[in-house]
């Protein structure tokens, strides 16, 4: 599953973090040329900084994050 997010405020990243880390496969930020861990906050308040941002997990996961989905 791969779907564009945006985190546009430290609770939008917090709240993500916080979701990811509950799932039990791996997480991924992704963006220009950057691939982060979703379950690090770090590498989650760094993406906001990135142009376009997806999300990417083995799972579909998209009733998690569904409110941080762009459409």
């Amino acid at each position: 599953m791969k779907v564009q997010i945006t985190l546009e405020t430290m609770s939008d990243v917090t709240e993500f973090v916080s979701i990811a880390t509950r799932v039990p496969e791996p997480v991924y930020l992704v963006g220009d040329d950057f691939r982060v861990s979703a379950k690090s906050l770090l590498g989650a308040l760094c993406s906001m900084e990135w142009n376009e941002l997806w999300c990417e997990c083995s799972v579909d996961i998209y009733s998690k994050i569904e409110k941080f989905v762009v459409l």
